[in-house]
């Protein structure tokens, strides 16, 4: 079931206090080489340089006021966790996140020095959030979900609202998939506010359970995550998230890994902007042409993080082999 449009609202009257808009930028560069325009959604430039701020500051102040009081807990694969920690860094609420035992050292310490404490379980999120609703159900404290959870993708939906007052018309919106949550959240936006936009979702290949999923037909766990986008790294999507995304995606595909590193460095590059392979595969997907764009229309792309070292940049342009992705499924206008 969509997200209404009456708790979207909602969500931008609660988070607009301590989010401001982000802004929209136009790729002329891109408007050249592939005929349309292009432009992009930048939440790299949010707090915590990730989108996930947003859900996070909704759901928790959401929450009744003895339950906020008692504190909060989650699980990520680390942008959802910096939010968490962030929003409740500023409203004074503890907060404790589990993170898989490999986390990057960097994560770690960016979720730690906001006050929130760090717990290493697993080898994945979805071992990392067993975890999580078992403290929260034994200290009786509120637990929140990256993405399955009505109020944080009421929160990711505000970015729909912001877009429409800042470009009179959007013909394609594109953005990546984790759990499902964003894309989840900009489908209920655009059924909202901007009827007649497509969306389309990308996944690396390793983190693609969502595009597994819509080809079996019903929910598909996979064995592991085997992508470098690590923050896209949830095994298994959630039955909410799957019938929205099924019912509503105009398109899913993947990108390999190597095509979001290219993407990524050609973002650093030529655009000048820092992302994520879980951020630039997005971008990889227009420019491998697996998204199709069509001349004049105007294509908005989310850069929905930025949080990875320059040091792990290196290492992955150093290892790129040229390897091609896996195929597209896409349903035409």
């Amino acid at each position: 079931m969509l997200i209404d449009e009456q708790d979207i609202n909602d969500a931008l009257q609660t988070i607009q206090r301590w989010l401001a808009p982000t802004p929209l930028i136009r790729s002329s560069r891109l408007n050249r080489k592939l005929g349309a325009n292009i432009y992009f959604k930048l939440e790299t430039v949010q707090p915590t340089h990730s989108f996930k701020v947003r859900g996070a500051f909704n759901a928790m102040l959401r929450l009744p006021d003895d339950v906020r009081r008692r504190g909060v807990v989650t699980a990520s694969g680390g942008n959802h966790g910096l939010a968490i920690a962030y929003a409740a860094d500023v409203l004074d609420i503890e907060a404790t996140v589990l993170l898989p035992a490999h986390s990057p050292a960097e994560r770690i310490s960016a979720i730690q020095a906001l006050n929130a404490n760090v717990v290493l379980h697993g080898e994945s999120w979805d071992d990392a959030n067993i975890e999580a609703l078992k403290l929260a159900q034994a200290d009786a404290i509120a637990y929140i979900h990256p993405f399955d959870d009505v109020d944080v993708m009421a929160g990711q939906a505000t970015i729909v609202k912001e877009l429409v007052a800042q470009i009179s018309r959007i013909d394609l919106l594109v953005a990546s998939i984790g759990g499902g949550g964003l894309v989840s959240g900009l489908i209920s936006g655009v059924a909202a506010f901007s009827e007649g936009t497509r969306v389309a979702g990308v996944e690396t290949v390793g983190a693609d359970s969502m595009y597994r999923s819509w080809q079996a037909g019903h929910i598909v766990e996979l064995d592991a995550i085997t992508s470098i986008a690590e923050t896209l790294g949830a095994r298994k999507t959630q039955a909410r998230q799957f019938d929205i995304i099924t019912r509503h995606a105009w398109s899913l595909v993947t990108v390999s890994d190597d095509q979001a590193i290219n993407a990524l460095v050609d973002l650093l590059a030529e655009e000048k902007l820092l992302t994520e392979p879980a951020t630039s595969c997005s971008v990889a997907a227009i420019l491998e042409g697996k998204v199709p764009v069509a001349p004049d229309e105007n294509v908005v792309i989310v850069l929905c993080g930025a949080n990875v070292g320059l040091a792990r940049i290196a290492r992955w342009i150093s290892g790129l082999d040229g390897q091609d992705g896996a195929g597209a499924k896409a349903r035409q206008p």
